[in-house]
């Protein structure tokens, strides 16, 4: 079912795919034609993320890993592209894995360590995938105690590059409903849960991102709530609880917003909320808001 990984996918097959990816993006944002799917989350897909994954010492001598599991109904090839955090992932090396039949479900456990071979290394960052036929992907991103005895995690689903948010300064960017926004947030002044926030930039322009936070009322909450940050091609760059004095650090209502700002570019964002008693997590990913009106 899995064979061993090969680089036959080279880089510049992969730039010129995400490139033409992007075009579709800008299709379906100004709504050309009327046969391309707007579906915010098409479940199957042949070109798209997972935001976070990792093989990583954690906190309180955790070790994170990742479980990835691709399902197929027409077979084929899909290649994983490992983009690590704060890299230009530009030329980062393909790594294909067959299908051996129409219909198939392939598991690969610890999918980083198996392809890296990272050991006792770690790394941190995102998957890109593109098949050749649609695919459903998801993987568990989980921590093991450091006896072995236990473990936690959030589960991940891999959504299609075209869903990214246009960046601000695009023509057709249609007003602040084509942001991420990760909501359904938990932060505890006493440090028992503790909100990280990620961003990932599926295209092949380096470009600025704003990350902002907002209290119940939508306006700017107590404490610094704007941070802006670079972000490198095919990269994903994950801030550790970067807004941990807001208010006191108590909020539970709360709603962050990534946005980019160069053109040619685009966003995914999300938010991973870790309980620190016990190292379980769960995973918000970063939407689009769907009013009715533009903003």
């Amino acid at each position: 079912m899995l064979h061993e990984p090969t680089h036959r996918v080279s880089s510049v097959r992969r730039f010129m795919w995400s490139a033409a990816v992007w075009g579709i993006a800008l299709l379906i944002s100004v709504g050309l034609p009327a046969t391309v799917s707007a579906q915010l989350n098409q479940t199957q897909h042949a070109d798209g993320w997972i935001l976070a994954a990792a093989h990583a010492p954690g906190y309180f001598e955790s070790i994170w890993r990742t479980d990835l599991w691709v399902r197929s109904d027409a077979g084929g090839t899909i290649t994983l592209y490992f983009c690590e955090s704060s890299q230009d992932n530009t030329d980062v090396e393909g790594y294909d894995v067959d299908f051996e039949s129409g219909t198939e479900t392939v598991y690969i456990e610890d999918v980083v360590d198996y392809f890296l071979g990272i050991g006792d290394g770690s790394w941190t960052g995102a998957i890109h995938y593109e098949s050749s036929s649609a695919v459903q992907v998801y993987a568990r991103v989980y921590s093991i105690s450091a006896d072995g005895t236990e473990s936690y995690g959030q589960l991940i689903e891999g959504i299609p590059t075209s869903d990214m948010s246009l960046p601000f300064g695009s023509p057709d960017y249609p007003g602040t409903r084509e942001d991420q926004w990760m909501f359904a947030l938990k932060h505890t002044a006493d440090g028992r849960y503790r909100v990280n926030i990620g961003m990932v930039n599926p295209t092949g322009v380096a470009c600025q991102f704003f990350v902002r936070i907002f209290d119940e009322t939508t306006n700017d909450p107590d404490g610094a709530s704007t941070i802006h940050l670079d972000v490198l091609p095919f990269s994903m760059v994950q801030l550790s609880d970067p807004f941990a004095d807001v208010s006191g650090g108590e909020w539970d209502s709360y709603t962050v917003r990534v946005e980019c700002a160069d053109d040619g570019a685009g966003a995914f964002g999300y938010a991973s909320v870790v309980d620190n008693a016990t190292n379980d997590a769960y995973f918000v990913r970063g939407v689009k808001r769907m009013t009715p009106d533009a903003d």
